[in-house]
């Protein structure tokens, strides 16, 4: 890619919602790097020699899944500096095996992408996605998310319950309410601990 921020959305469409496994292994072997790395809830990819194969079999193993896919990029965020892009998406996707009465469950994913420049031109050399539990669950099992949501309040119950428990003993205990900083002085050093002492 020539400039990352505006190609990507195309880059996505070509990898995940094409009608063509062609178009697909030509836009993982034009964008991404021999040893890219990949991250996902259910499979990862080591960097190695022919790490591309194997992502290449995740991707086709993805549109086996689900026949149609739909996915939108609604923002990019590219740190130049870093040679990482953002994207926030949303893709709407049904395992083929699922009747026909479960419509496609819209998930919305945070994707980061290692870039790597070579002769002017940006390659992807890392992949992590990141899904909300519960969108990810309606990806893999529709029937289950009622269960995910009841567990994800559960955990907010139970992580308020031990907190008030915590702070009764003493632990992590607000003494009242903060001053407002008058200025943001002090907090130029905040994160770097080793100058700070």
């Amino acid at each position: 890619m020539q400039d990352p921020k505006r190609e990507i959305a195309s880059v996505v469409q070509q990898l995940t919602a094409t009608s063509s496994p062609d178009v697909q292994k030509a836009a993982i072997e034009r964008y991404m790097t021999p040893d890219v790395a990949f991250r996902h809830p259910v499979c990862q990819v080591n960097s190695g020699p022919k790490s591309r194969e194997e992502l290449l079999g995740i991707y086709q193993w993805y549109r086996v899944l689900s026949p149609h896919i739909d996915i939108r990029v609604e923002s990019v965020v590219f740190d130049e500096e870093k040679n990482l892009l953002f994207l926030e998406g949303v893709q709407w996707f049904k395992m083929f095996f699922l009747p026909n009465m479960i419509a496609p469950s819209p998930s919305h994913l945070i994707i980061r992408l290692t870039l790597r420049k070579e002769n002017n031109l940006y390659y992807i050399a890392k992949q992590e996605d990141f899904y909300h539990t519960d969108e990810f669950a309606a990806l893999l099992l529709p029937p289950a998310v009622p269960l995910v949501r009841l567990g994800l309040g559960l955990a907010t119950i139970v992580s308020n319950i031990l907190a008030r428990s915590a702070q009764v003993i003493g632990i992590w205990r607000p003494k009242g309410i903060p001053k407002a900083p008058e200025s943001d002085a002090g907090t130029e050093d905040l994160y770097n601990f080793d100058k700070a002492n």
